[in-house]
């Protein structure tokens, strides 16, 4: 009898303990100082566009491949489709440019990114595609 009461008191404590579990709140995902969730990335030229949607605004940045570790002039800014633009983040950077952020409920976005080689050459300008609408 004891054996039961024991197994009894040691399944609800299991299931108190995993009710805790599952009932807590996600946390949000974000990366590279944007919040919310991933929404969109694409490859650009000598780098990845990450986009992040927070259920507000749209928080992008620009990860470069070709000369990580190595500081070089980068940019990035994000519009919708509205015409609205993002704030710049232009600099030096060794990794990433960003975040850039703009209002995206019902819109469409994409980013514009640039960046130069340590020479001062340029070897990245373009618009991403429009993405993420809704």
């Amino acid at each position: 009898m004891r054996v039961r009461k024991a197994i009894a008191a040691l399944s609800i404590a299991s299931f108190a303990v995993m009710g805790t579990v599952v009932m807590a709140p996600a946390a949000q995902a974000g990366g590279y100082g944007c919040s919310g969730g991933l929404s969109w990335s694409g490859p650009v030229a000598n780098g990845t566009v990450y986009d992040y949607f927070d259920g507000t605004n749209n928080c992008s940045v620009f990860v470069k491949s070709t000369y990580a570790g190595t500081l070089t002039y980068m940019d990035i800014q994000i519009e919708n489709s509205s015409g609205t633009q993002g704030n710049r983040d232009p600099g030096y950077f060794s990794s990433y440019a960003g975040p850039s952020r703009v209002y995206g409920v019902g819109k469409c976005v994409r980013e514009y990114v640039f960046e130069e080689d340590p020479d001062g050459l340029v070897i990245t300008s373009q618009y991403t595609p429009w993405h993420s609408c809704g």
